[in-house]
């Protein structure tokens, strides 16, 4: 399940290596439970507002808004400010992926009004964290190839990164071998959460 950008870090290593991530950089995170995808939204959060001044966005399938902005807020993050400078956006994945029609729009649409809102706002970017569960669970690998094949392309030229989150055993259960490892090959790094 492996290519040659694999990397296998300790939490606090990963969340460094991410946090280093380059703006046109599209990256695939597999982790192993939800307390790991949590340690690096928060922390993630937490180190992009104290210092790489961007945007996140943050699409979520498994925990619900509430829980992610409670959670943000509980370490300490001003959420409610954040969120009302247009700092911090937090969807359910179903709403950043697919029109109120159920029709797959993928999820550029959101990221260029999030990058008006950049350049408007003085940010250097925008980054996306994106859990990847829904495509999954709804049984729609179609669309997930279709959007993560065209990310890498689409977002090469601007100031965005991508941070494609996968439950891993859902990874291996949901999709073939073959089709994993063209999903690791449409990603310029894959990170892997220690279980």
């Amino acid at each position: 399940m492996e290519n040659d950008s694999t990397r296998h870090l300790d939490k606090n290593a990963m969340l460094e290596d991410i946090i280093q991530t380059k703006y046109g950089d599209h990256s695939l995170i597999l982790y192993s439970d939800l307390a790991n995808f949590e340690y690096l939204y928060q922390n993630y959060i937490k180190r992009s507002l104290e210092s790489l001044n961007e945007i996140i966005l943050i699409s979520t399938h498994y925990h619900p808004v509430t829980n992610i902005i409670d959670s943000l807020r509980n370490t300490g993050v001003d959420i409610d400010k954040y969120k009302k400078e247009g700092l911090i956006v937090v969807v359910e994945s179903k709403k950043a992926y697919y029109s109120l029609s159920q029709e797959f729009v993928g999820i550029m649409i959101m990221t260029k009004m999030l990058l008006r809102r950049a350049d408007k706002l003085g940010k250097t970017g925008v980054t996306i964290i994106s859990d990847m569960g829904l495509f999954l669970h709804t049984n729609r690998i179609d669309d997930l190839i279709k959007c993560e094949r065209g990310l890498l392309s689409s977002i090469r030229d601007m100031k965005v990164k991508v941070l494609c989150c996968y439950n891993r055993s859902d990874f291996e259960v949901f999709i073939e071998y073959q089709m994993q490892q063209n999903l690791l090959k449409t990603h310029n790094k894959v990170l892997l959460f220690p279980p």
